[in-house]
């Protein structure tokens, strides 16, 4: 069913939402690949494994009535995809009605994505405190706000259980409330949440061709979270640069 949906969008934007990442992008057309439970859309980088999705509904949106949301909730209630398009997209919204039978104003409590954090230690606790209230004490900071002024892409890439994506984002503008960053592209916004990355590494790697640098982010329990690439080496130069001066406070 969700296969013949998206394939027949003429256009959506598509939301992803996890305990470290948001972002959203728009893709026109979408191009569907399915391999029993996985579902593929190339051109945006995004793979959904239906069998880790726990809730599935639709939601009008309130401030825009000519939109809908179709929603995903993994098992664990920990990731959350909507996909949004117009509700005068009859072909999609009839192929959907068939199987949901309506749309809800707000979502239920069991389709929200659970927001409490992992259990962390008092120095973790500390450190992402820290971060919170000054974001320039982290060194992801840094590295990000030079991969924006190189203005090129910035690749993102992330597993989940139930989703996973690599795509680039174009970013226009940088802010930073509370420990996030966040990018503004064109049809694209990301906002990272430094205050969950307690460790990151880079090194020199081929991406698509380019020589690249690939920054590897972890969390407080040494589990990887999402990875940054930028197709350059300079990146990789000021990385060393920063973690030089990290190593000598």
């Amino acid at each position: 069913m969700y296969g013949e949906f998206l394939s027949v969008l003429e256009s959506c934007s598509v939301k992803i939402i996890n305990s470290e990442i948001s972002c959203k992008f728009k893709i026109e057309s979408p191009q569907v690949i399915i391999d029993e439970s996985y579902l593929a859309m190339p051109e945006s980088g995004l793979n959904i494994d239906f069998d880790e999705i726990g809730c599935c509904l639709l939601k009008s949106d309130s401030l825009e009535s000519s939109k809908i949301c179709l929603v995903f909730t993994s098992k664990e209630r920990d990731e959350q995809l909507e996909i949004e398009f117009d509700s005068e997209q009859a072909i999609p919204l009839k192929i959907l009605s068939k199987h949901l039978l309506k749309t809800h104003d707000r979502l239920p409590e069991h389709s929200k994505v659970n927001d409490c954090r992992r259990s962390l230690c008092l120095c973790c606790k500390e450190k992402r405190a820290h971060t919170r209230s000054d974001i320039s004490t982290h060194p992801l900071y840094h590295i990000i706000s030079f991969a924006c002024f190189v203005d090129q892409p910035i690749w993102l890439s992330f597993k989940r259980e139930m989703v996973s994506c690599t795509k680039a984002f174009s970013p226009s503008k940088e802010c930073h409330p509370k420990g996030i960053v966040s990018f503004v592209g064109q049809n694209s916004v990301l906002a990272l949440d430094l205050g969950e990355v307690f460790h990151s590494i880079a090194h020199g790697s081929s991406f698509e061709g380019e020589d690249s640098t690939v920054v590897q982010c972890y969390n407080s329990h040494g589990r990887p979270i999402f990875t940054l690439i930028q197709q350059n080496t300079e990146l990789y130069d000021v990385w060393g640069l920063i973690t030089e001066k990290e190593c000598e406070k």
